[in-house]
């Protein structure tokens, strides 16, 4: 995001686009197709407007191309995660425009009876949608938000979704993903994958330093962390865990992200979760 005070700026781009991107520049060049069966194609939509009072930033990539299912699913789903009814990428930007007015009313609401040397910063959000990975089978979806609204900090949230490509249903919400989550080797698996967030690759991270970058109050026991607020999501090597800002720890521990091999996660996959696998 670029912040300018005092300057106004506004951009909208897109380019079709054939693999996701997490970028967030406002100009995105076209990629070679990847060898996938029944490819996702879709279209990058970047939006940035800036001044003193509001600050949005727009990266969306808006499915355009393949089985009709999976492509309306991810429209509509995408619509649902930023607030907003979008049919078509000239919506995203329509979107923009209205979301930086907003921010910019609010933040006039709020400050314009303040003295200048009290005024904070700009309010802002930031929206990123990206498809990160797909296969035959399914296609994850990665949703990336920044609000700020005033204080001391703004509040960044990170998720990923994967959907089934033949119906377009998510994975964890319509169809079944996790089982025996209650096994003392399904609980090693998310203790270690906190701890690989944690520890610099260095030496291991004893258990009692690990509980240092934890809340106390959330986290009893490293043999019992709970799960991630959020679904599981897949890549095309392993099923992600995300803990949110705040979920088990301060928000100096950040958001908390580790990837567990297929080959170490299989046994506690559903079978429909299984079959989406090569």
């Amino acid at each position: 995001m670029i912040m300018m005070a005092g300057a106004l700026c506004a951009c909208g781009h897109r380019a079709s686009q054939t693999e996701g991107t997490t970028g967030a520049d406002s100009t995105v060049t076209d990629s070679a197709p990847i060898a996938v069966e029944n490819l996702i194609e879709v279209e990058t939509v970047s939006f940035e407007k800036n001044d003193s009072t509001a600050e949005v930033s727009l990266l969306i990539q808006w499915p355009t191309k393949g089985e009709k299912a999976i492509v309306d699913s991810l429209q509509q789903f995408i619509g649902e995660l930023v607030g907003s009814k979008i049919g078509s990428p000239q919506a995203i930007e329509a979107y923009g425009e209205s979301l930086f007015k907003i921010l910019s009313d609010e933040w006039h609401g709020v400050y314009d009876e303040m003295e200048p040397d009290d005024r904070l910063g700009a309010f802002s959000k930031t929206h990123d949608v990206t498809f990160p990975d797909q296969t035959d089978r399914y296609i994850t979806l990665f949703y990336h938000t920044f609000d700020y609204g005033g204080g001391a900090h703004g509040y960044t949230t990170e998720v990923g979704f994967t959907f089934r490509k033949s119906d377009g249903k998510q994975l964890g919400e319509q169809i079944p993903m996790l089982t025996d989550t209650d096994s003392p080797k399904f609980a090693q698996i998310l203790k270690e994958g906190v701890r690989s967030f944690f520890s610099d690759g260095t030496e291991p991270m004893s258990d009692e330093e690990l509980l240092e970058y934890l809340f106390a109050e959330e986290v009893e026991s490293l043999d019992n962390l709970p799960l991630p607020g959020n679904h599981p999501y897949f890549t095309k090597t392993g099923v992600v865990f995300l803990y949110t800002q705040y979920e088990i720890g301060p928000y100096s521990s950040g958001i908390i992200r580790f990837e567990v091999p297929f080959n170490d996660i299989l046994p506690f996959l559903t079978p429909e979760a299984q079959a989406l696998l090569e």
